[in-house]
């Protein structure tokens, strides 16, 4: 309704969910990718769209923050419409930023593969095990 509302029916095409093994289509398919979300543990969509080399422009929040690296993969913003209408704005209007930020976004997205996750994860369990229990649970 509100792609109607303001017009932009001949600029915007909104897609049912699709099965995971579609979505690199369309994320390659896109020239950005938005995430506006409000919180955000991790941030996959984002991932994801850097993974099939599309700049992400997403708000500052949550994980975001580590996976937008802000003017290198991306855009990070504060979440209000017209911060995100302009970076998309300047990203359209600067394709070989827009190309830069995608192959940035391409090499940065392999920093998150499950072999380095893994060994980030199994980093963090051996610092966890080498340091002492202090539990207090009152007197």
């Amino acid at each position: 309704a509100a792609v109607e509302r303001f017009g932009l029916a001949d600029r915007v095409t909104v897609v049912p969910p699709q099965p995971h093994h579609l979505l690199s289509t369309y994320y390659r398919a896109a020239d950005v990718c938005i995430v506006p979300s409000r919180s955000e543990s991790f941030g996959l969509v984002a991932l994801e769209a850097a993974a099939c080399g599309v700049p992400v422009v997403a708000a500052a929040v949550g994980g975001l923050t580590t996976l937008v690296r802000d003017g290198v993969t991306g855009v990070l913003v504060e979440r209000d419409p017209a911060a995100f209408a302009g970076a998309v704005d300047a990203l359209l209007a600067d394709p070989a930023r827009a190309a830069a930020m995608a192959a940035a976004a391409v090499q940065h997205a392999h920093d998150f593969g499950w072999s380095t996750t893994a060994a980030r994860l199994r980093r963090a369990y051996a610092d966890l095990a080498r340091r002492p229990v202090s539990v207090g649970c009152g007197a």
